[in-house]
């Protein structure tokens, strides 16, 4: 399956990627305090807590593939398929977006919505972790043409991602996780299509 850039998307894809990274830097130093006392406690744990975040990549791909495998079909419904990948710098910008908004959406998702509201009640913990999961799967509504059956997948990444965050209590292994998640996803399939196009 190939994907051709038309100018007008390409325009669009790198202004929606540069807002992302430029929100992204934003909320960055809003957090900055945060994000500073939670890489501290994320760095004491040396190579175990890369592992975890390697495992964990893993781990998500495999949930989110595992539930999408579990729903029910939805016929494709984009009808432009062309034949050639224009692979630019543009192209490898746009491919940013995802890690941006990876590390937006946990910084959001897990710090704000679930940390804050994570209090000690087993039934409204229980609301509040499905609730936030659903609502990470909703958010994901247009990746999947607007079929509302196929952001499941992501409701289900949303879960994952919550439970890591409420075990480690540290939001560089959320960040990490779906940010890695989101690169090889991403960023490495174009540059290893750019490295293709090299070659030939």
């Amino acid at each position: 399956m190939a994907i051709a850039i038309i100018d007008d998307k390409t325009t669009q894809g790198l202004i929606d990627s540069i807002f992302r990274g430029v929100l992204f830097l934003v909320v960055g130093v809003l957090y900055k305090s945060m994000l500073t006392i939670h890489w501290k406690k994320f760095k004491q744990g040396g190579f175990a807590s890369w592992g975890i975040i390697i495992l964990g990549a893993i781990l998500l791909q495999i949930v989110i593939s595992f539930t999408k495998s579990l729903l029910p079909s939805v016929a494709n419904t984009v009808t432009d398929n062309p034949d050639t990948i224009t692979v630019s710098f543009s192209l490898f910008v746009i491919s940013l977006g995802p890690i941006f908004t990876s590390l937006l959406e946990d910084i959001v998702f897990r710090y704000t919505l679930l940390h804050k509201f994570f209090i000690p009640n087993t039934s409204i913990r229980i609301v509040v972790l499905v609730s936030n999961s659903i609502l990470f799967g909703l958010i994901h509504y247009y990746n999947f043409d607007q079929h509302l059956i196929l952001t499941v997948s992501f409701m289900a990444a949303g879960l994952f991602l919550n439970l890591i965050y409420i075990w480690t209590r540290n939001i560089w292994y959320v960040l990490l996780i779906h940010g890695l998640n989101n690169f090889v996803l991403s960023t490495l399939g174009i540059t290893a299509l750019w490295f293709m196009q090299l070659l030939n």
